[in-house]
C-alpha cells in the first residue's frame, strides 16, 4: 500500500503509542445544519453534513455547507446521494473534506472512479438488509472504499429514508460483517446517549455514526444530549481499550 494511503487509513481508527499502532473507536456526528451545531461536534472526531440530498430536511446547499464546514473544528465528512463523478468532484474541490460519503444506491465502480479522481477519502454507506439492487458490502471494500457505514432504513413516511431514521439496526449482522472484511466499519442507526456504550461494547466497530440521537428535532442538535453521548462514548471506548486484546492467528 502506498505510504500516503497508509497514513490516511490510520486517521480513521488507529492511534500510535508504545508497542505500535492500536485501533481506536471514533465518533461521527452527522446531519450538521448550522455553524452552531458544527461547534457542538467538537467532542467528536468527524462532523458530517449532507449536500444536495433532496429528500432530507438536513440537506444543505454547497454555499451553506461551506459556512458550516468553516465552523467545524474536527474533520469534515460530506454525505452525497447518487452523485455524478462531476458533482462529487465539484463538492470536494469547494469544501476540501476529509472524506466524501456516498450514501444511496451508488455502484462500486463510482467508488473506484472517485478514489482515482479525488485526494480525499471515499466512504460508502451500506444498508442491512441490502436495498434492492445494492451491491454487497464486500464489493465496495474491493472497490477501495476507505470506510463502510452500516445504517438503517425507514419506509414509514412513504419513501425510503436512508439514515437519520432513529431506528436501531442489526448489530449482530454488523459484528459478523466486521469479521469478514478489513475495511473500517462504522455502526449507525438509532444510536443515542442511552445505547451508545452498549453499541461500542457489543459490536466494537471502528466508528459510531449518528444523527437523530442527539437532536431536539430534525436538523437541530440538543447540546445536553451531545454532551451526554460524547461522555458515555468516551467512557466505553476507554473501557474496551483497557481490556486484553486477542492475538490474531
Amino acid at each position: 500500500m502506498p505510504a500516503a494511503l497508509e497514513r490516511d487509513r490510520k486517521t480513521i481508527g488507529e492511534e500510535s503509542g508504545e508497542g505500535g499502532a492500536r485501533e481506536m473507536t471514533v465518533l461521527k456526528l452527522c446531519g450538521t445544519t448550522s455553524a452552531g451545531d458544527a461547534q457542538l461536534a467538537r467532542g467528536a472526531d468527524f462532523c458530517g453534513m449532507l449536500v444536495g440530498v433532496d429528500w432530507s430536511e438536513r440537506s444543505l446547499t454547497l454555499e451553506q455547507a461551506k459556512r458550516v464546514a468553516e465552523a467545524s473544528s474536527v474533520k469534515n465528512v460530506i454525505l452525497l446521494c447518487n452523485p455524478s463523478a462531476a458533482f462529487a468532484e465539484k463538492v470536494a474541490k469547494a469544501l476540501r473534506p476529509h472524506a466524501l460519503q456516498l450514501h444511496c444506491r451508488e455502484r462500486p465502480a463510482l467508488v473506484s472512479e472517485l478514489k482515482e479522481l479525488l485526494p480525499c477519502e471515499i466512504w460508502k454507506t451500506v444498508h442491512l438488509p441490502l436495498l434492492d439492487g445494492q451491491a454487497a458490502p464486500e464489493a465496495f471494500a474491493e472497490a477501495g472504499a476507505d470506510a463502510l457505514l452500516v445504517d438503517s432504513v425507514d419506509v414509514s413516511e412513504g419513501f425510503e429514508r436512508l439514515g437519520g431514521t432513529g431506528k436501531v439496526g442489526d448489530w449482530a449482522a454488523v459484528a459478523a460483517l466486521k469479521e469478514k472484511i478489513d475495511t473500517p466499519l462504522f455502526l449507525a442507526g438509532g444510536i443515542g446517549p442511552e445505547n451508545v456504550a452498549d453499541a461500542v461494547r457489543s459490536v466494537r466497530p471502528h466508528g459510531i455514526d449518528l444523527c437523530s440521537g442527539v437532536e431536539m428535532r430534525r436538523g437541530r442538535r440538543d447540546p445536553e444530549k451531545v454532551k451526554k453521548l460524547v461522555r458515555r462514548f468516551r467512557e466505553a471506548v476507554a473501557e474496551i481499550s483497557e481490556m486484553p486484546g486477542q492475538e490474531e492467528e
